[in-house]
């Protein structure tokens, strides 16, 4: 399968953000394909190819931040990351996504292309 990282966006959130969701003292990662219609979205997300994208994306995006985001690179590099689909909402699959297994609560959000 071919694909290419389109976009890879890093940030902090507060608790006060994620005070209602599990995993809410945890990095998240989210991996979205571009293109995607809002149906197809929601038909996708208890089907995405997980195991592809901890093996092929996650590499690639840890060198990403590593190259243009040091600060945070540093606090996410001996991260493990685990998929879970409940990983923005307890009750239901709706946001699927990697969860670290150490506390912090960096928010990673990747658009990939594939072709």
């Amino acid at each position: 399968m071919q694909f290419k990282i389109t976009d890879v966006k890093a940030r902090q959130e507060s608790y006060s953000d994620r005070k209602r969701e599990p995993y809410k003292y945890r990095n998240k990662m989210y991996i979205w394909p571009e293109g995607e219609t809002i149906m197809e979205n929601l038909m996708n997300r208890r089907d995405r190819p997980h195991t592809f994208y901890k093996k092929e994306i996650i590499p690639l995006v840890m060198k990403w931040l590593e190259e243009n985001d040091t600060a945070t690179f540093e606090q996410l590099k001996d991260v493990k990351w685990g998929w879970r689909q409940h990983c923005g909402c307890g009750m239901c699959p709706c946001s699927p996504g990697f969860v670290s297994d150490k506390d912090g609560l960096g928010l990673i959000q990747v658009t990939v292309e594939f072709k």
